[in-house]
């Protein structure tokens, strides 16, 4: 044997040139990345521009003082200024993760984790939910220190944040514990679908979808979310009378109203409702009117504020009132009459209906998994790879789905103005705005582009000038 050919017995094969379609898939998905970093960044800087520009609308003055404006244009700016250090941090993350072969890097980390805990590698759901855990715990530690300077620093600053550390600790393991007990086997039974599913598999995926969502429903506000906040039902008296005289006006069929325990973690306020069928539940934070909502503790529990970090919520110019409580459920109300959750539930599932159908048609794309740097095919890589490779078109469909919600919340302001709601829904609209500092005139392409609900200014002047309310004028 020749020395020059030591240690191997055989000469290498020579270098074989590069296929530039193998790369393709990830780059392109950097290249998008980058591009969407830059636009939002435009975004951003055109916002910070209007802030700083701002002046409060003519049609606000009578309603919104100068102070409350300054105050919520002050909140924005720190809040913008937060986001595009975020952006800017996370995307310079994401790329250097991705071009750096880190997703390849964890899929086989995920093989040396099986057997450090003595668990069968070679098995794909056990390998796959070690992957899952992996990359789990890299968005939490990368996530955690903007979350604590969000809440801890930025929330406290503006006289938000009302919960602990220890809270917030708490938290994060009550996630994780989800995520193991709740995640791991909706993840099992994707990869097993996907395995056995054949052809018809965008039809299989696309039912356990609907059938998941609809047991999610189901159980977050029974059993999960009560692990985060104290729900209570509503005490009698005349706000409980007002709420079940407009049920039954309507024929809604609500069974309970609870009022949860918001304050101890944040001074925002929030009214929703939830439920399946004829088994309709509404909730008030307690926050929105501090004295009505107030909870009523048991006579033994003699710490009331061993939980929370500052003192409960006083009422004060931004508690709302009974008839305006019962308005911003009309409100919510319209979204059930005008069947908004169905509508929005059947686009998710032809959403997802389509993204199943061409997932399946490059399941086993060669190209696409050599891109990322794997050599086999992980069910569950393929399915993030492929999102990867989307996600282009999946922030089209997000933006369109946006403005069907900004549409929604028009309609349901209607359905509250013509019930003879509007002033009392224009006067919380404006207490809940400024309690929570909210952007009541944010940039226009920033709105339509983040905020889910049109803003303030958007929502009094569509209320003020419905058909309902002129003839009322």
């Amino acid at each position: 044997r020749s020395p020059a050919m030591w240690p191997f017995s055989k000469p290498l094969p020579p270098p074989q040139p590069e296929d530039p379609v193998d790369g393709m898939f990830l780059w392109g998905f950097l290249g998008f990345v980058v591009v969407l970093w830059a636009f939002e960044l435009y975004i951003e800087v055109r916002q910070r521009r209007h802030l700083r520009n701002g002046v409060l609308p003519t049609d606000l003055e009578p309603v919104v003082s100068q102070q409350e404006f300054q105050e919520a244009t002050a909140y924005s700016l720190d809040k913008n200024a937060f986001r595009m250090l975020h952006e800017s941090l996370n995307t310079t993350a994401v790329v250097l993760f991705y071009a750096m072969g880190g997703l390849a890097m964890t899929w086989r980390l995920s093989s040396t984790l099986c057997g450090a805990l003595r668990l069968p590698s070679d098995n794909e759901y056990v390998r796959s939910l070690a992957f899952c855990f992996l990359l789990f715990v890299k968005s939490t530690v990368e996530s955690a220190p903007f979350d604590l300077y969000e809440t801890f620093v930025l929330e406290d600053r503006h006289g938000f944040n009302k919960q602990l550390f220890s809270v917030w600790l708490s938290d994060q393991g009550k996630q994780a514990g989800l995520w193991v007990f709740l995640g791991g086997p909706v993840l099992a039974a994707i990869i097993w679908i996907i395995k056995v599913s054949g052809p018809n598999l965008h039809l299989y995926l696309s039912a356990f979808s609907l059938t998941m969502v609809l047991v999610f429903m189901g159980i977050y506000p029974n059993f999960i979310a009560p692990l985060f906040n104290e729900f209570t039902p509503l005490k009698d008296g005349e706000l409980k009378t007002a709420i079940e005289q407009l049920a039954s006006a309507h024929k809604f069929p609500l069974k309970k109203l609870f009022v949860v325990d918001g304050s101890t973690r944040s001074s925002h306020s929030n009214a929703y409702f939830f439920g399946l069928g004829s088994n309709k539940r509404v909730v008030l934070y307690d926050t929105l009117a501090p004295d009505l909502l107030a909870i009523v503790k048991a006579d033994t529990d003699t710490d009331t504020t061993a939980d929370t970090k500052k003192g409960p919520p006083k009422s004060g110019k931004g508690a709302c009132s009974i008839p305006e409580i019962v308005a911003i459920l009309a409100h919510e109300l319209g979204h059930w009459a005008m069947s908004h959750l169905l509508k929005g539930l059947v686009v998710t599932m032809l959403h997802l209906l389509c993204f199943f159908t061409f997932y399946g048609m490059m399941m086993s794309s060669t190209a696409m998994f050599k891109s990322f740097g794997f050599d086999e095919k992980p069910v569950i890589v393929g399915l993030m790879l492929f999102s990867n490779v989307v996600a282009p078109v999946e922030q089209v469909i997000q933006v369109m789905m946006q403005f069907m919600t900004r549409t929604h919340e028009y309609q349901a302001d209607r359905f509250a103005v013509d019930e003879g709601r509007g002033e009392a829904l224009a006067r919380a609209l404006v207490k809940i705005s400024t309690t929570n500092k909210s952007n009541i005139h944010p940039d226009p392409w920033w709105s339509a582009y983040h905020n889910s609900h049109p803003s303030l200014a958007e929502r009094l002047h569509a209320i003020r000038n419905a058909p309902s309310a002129k003839k009322r004028q």
